[in-house]
């Protein structure tokens, strides 16, 4: 991870959270939001290399995103940056980067949440994307089995909590193709 005084790459910014500076990623929001795909926390592999969504299951949600629609193709590009042009906005509940959401505590969540809400709607999101529950859980209190959610962001965004990246192939195409109907709509 970079130094504290370092030249920042990619999307890393320096916040204050919770009273101490931490590098992590900052929030994107594109002029035209179609959706945001929050994330409870950023892993400290995204942080270091200055983009959203570089482990292994993460690669697997943005396929599966793809696959119906929400993300444009592949360019070559970071994901990221090539979702942003397109109106897709991300951000994370909590900004401290860490190994595991295990490692996040119940107060940065209602923390993070404050703000998280106040952007969702400020931006007017029409849909959000958890990428995993625990992002869900986050917003909503609790979270139902993946697919469009019961409940709606307090923002009024409909939700939509992706299928874990070792689901059952019945599972995910079901999810998936509740979201890929809701695009259509």
């Amino acid at each position: 991870m970079s130094a504290t005084g370092a030249a920042l790459v990619g999307h890393q910014t320096r916040v204050e959270w919770m009273g101490r500076e931490v590098l992590t990623l900052a929030d994107l929001w594109p002029t035209d939001v179609r959706a945001a795909i929050v994330g409870l926390n950023q892993p400290p592999c995204g942080v270091e290399v200055g983009h959203y969504y570089q482990g292994r299951n993460a690669r697997t949600g943005l396929a599966r995103l793809r696959a119906v629609g929400l993300l444009p193709a592949h360019q070559g590009g970071h994901d990221d940056d090539e979702a942003l042009r397109a109106g897709i906005a991300f951000i994370d509940v909590v900004k401290r980067p860490t190994g595991r959401a295990a490692e996040v505590s119940a107060a940065e969540i209602a923390h993070g949440l404050q703000a998280l809400e106040r952007e969702l709607s400020r931006h007017q999101v029409p849909l959000v994307v958890c990428m995993f529950k625990p992002a869900a859980e986050a917003l909503l209190g609790g979270a139902d089995a993946p697919g469009i959610q019961r409940r709606r962001a307090a923002s009024g965004s409909v939700v939509f909590r992706m299928p874990g990246p070792y689901d059952a192939r019945e599972r995910v195409a079901a999810a998936m193709g509740e979201l890929a109907e809701h695009l259509r709509a």
